[in-house]
C-alpha cells in the first residue's frame, strides 16, 4: 500500500472511530450497558462499556472493505475477519449476560483451531525443526492464551488502546522496514486507526470503556498477525520479534497468573494483582501507567525493528529485562508514593 494511501485511509477510519464511539457513549448510557466497579476494577463511577463495538466495526469493515474495493479479498483474510466477528458477538453477548467461562473458553478454542488452519506454513511455524504435531497445540495453545490476557490486562483507561497501538505499529514497521508479513499491513493499519479514535474517548478520565466486545477480537486478531509474523522468516528472528511487541503484556498477564496458581488461589477470582493495578493502586495515574507502558513499548518496537534481526536471542533478553524494570518501577514507585501520602 502506498504511504498517501495509507495515511487516508488511517484518517478515514480514525475519523469513523471517533465519531461512533461518540454516538456509542450515548446509546449504551441510554440502554443502561453500564459497568459497575468490583473488586477488580480500577475505577469507581460507573461508565457505558461496549464501545468496542464500533473499534471492531471499524476496523472489519475498513480491512475487508478495502480488499474488495481493491479485488484482493481472499480467503484467508475472511475466515479471520469471520472468526473476529464471531468472537465479538460472542463477547458482547457476555458483556450483557456473563456467559459461563468454559462456553466462552470453548467458542474461543474453535475459533483458534479454525485460525490454525489457514495460519500454519507448510513447513510449520519452526521451518521443519519441530513436527506440525507438536507445534500445533502448543500455537494453539499460545494463542488462546493470548486472546485471554490481553482481555485480562484491560483494567485502567486507555491501557488497551496504548498496547494495541503499539503492537499494530511495530507490525507495520516490521512489514515496511523488512518485508514480513506483506499482507498483515492493512489489518494492522485498520486495527490501529480503529483503536486510536476510541482512546480518544478512552484517555484518563474516560467516558466509555471498550468491553469484551473488543478486548476478546483484539487479542485474536493480533495473536494472529504475530503468528504469521514469527513463521515469516524461517529464523529466529522473527519470532524474536513476534514476542517483543506485546512483551509487557505477555510477562504482567503469565508472571501474575502463575504467582496467583503458586499461591493456591482461585485464578477465576477477579482481583487487583497486576503490575500496572499495583502501580494506580499506591499513587500513579491511569495515564502515568499507560504513558510509562508506551516508554517501554518503544524501546520493544526498536529492538523488534533493528535488533532482532541480527541478534534474536539477545533482543529478547534486553525487552525481557526492560520489562521486568518497569515492572519493578510499578511496584516501588508505587510504594513510595503510598509511604509519602
Amino acid at each position: 500500500m502506498q504511504p498517501l494511501t495509507a495515511l487516508i485511509l488511517f484518517c478515514v477510519l480514525f475519523t469513523v472511530s471517533l465519531l461512533g464511539t461518540r454516538a456509542l457513549i450515548t446509546l449504551l448510557t441510554r440502554r443502561a450497558v453500564i459497568d459497575v466497579p468490583n473488586e477488580r476494577s480500577s475505577h469507581i463511577v460507573p461508565k457505558p462499556r461496549g464501545g468496542g463495538i464500533a473499534v471492531v466495526t471499524v476496523m472489519l469493515v475498513g480491512w475487508i472493505g478495502w480488499l474488495a474495493l481493491q479485488g484482493n479479498l481472499d480467503n484467508k483474510s475472511m475466515l479471520i475477519a469471520g472468526l473476529t466477528a464471531g468472537l465479538a458477538v460472542l463477547s458482547f453477548i457476555d458483556d450483557l449476560k456473563n456467559l459461563p467461562a468454559r462456553l466462552r473458553l470453548l467458542i474461543q478454542a474453535v475459533a483458534v483451531a479454525g485460525g490454525l488452519l489457514v495460519t500454519v506454513p507448510d513447513t510449520g511455524f519452526s521451518n521443519g525443526l519441530v513436527p506440525v504435531w507438536v507445534e500445533l497445540p502448543i500455537a494453539g495453545f499460545a494463542w488462546l492464551w493470548f486472546v485471554n490476557l490481553f482481555n485480562f490486562m484491560d483494567g485502567i483507561d486507555g491501557i488497551t488502546g496504548v498496547e494495541t497501538i503499539s503492537i499494530g505499529c511495530g507490525l507495520l514497521g516490521l512489514s515496511m522496514l523488512g518485508g514480513i508479513g506483506v499482507f498483515i499491513q492493512l489489518p494492522a493499519l485498520a486495527m490501529v486507526a480503529a483503536i486510536a479514535g476510541f482512546l480518544v474517548w478512552n484517555w484518563q478520565p474516560s467516558k466509555i470503556f471498550i468491553g469484551d466486545v473488543a478486548s476478546i477480537p483484539l487479542g485474536f486478531l493480533a495473536g494472529w498477525m504475530l503468528l504469521e509474523t514469527g513463521a515469516a522468516t524461517g529464523d529466529l528472528s522473527g519470532w524474536a520479534a513476534a514476542l517483543l511487541l506485546p512483551g509487557y503484556y505477555l510477562f504482567d498477564a503469565t508472571f501474575t497468573l502463575l504467582r496467583r496458581v503458586l499461591r493456591r488461589e482461585n485464578v477465576f477470582e477477579a482481583h487487583r494483582q497486576h503490575f500496572y493495578q499495583q502501580a494506580t493502586q499506591r499513587g500513579f495515574s491511569h495515564a502515568g501507567a499507560c504513558l510509562a507502558i508506551l516508554a517501554l513499548n518503544i524501546i520493544l518496537i526498536v529492538l523488534a525493528l533493528f535488533v532482532a534481526p541480527a541478534y534474536p536471542v539477545f533482543s529478547v533478553l534486553a525487552g525481557l529485562g526492560a520489562v521486568i524494570l518497569l515492572c519493578f518501577l510499578f511496584r516501588r514507585g508505587g510504594q513510595k508514593a503510598e509511604q509519602s501520602a
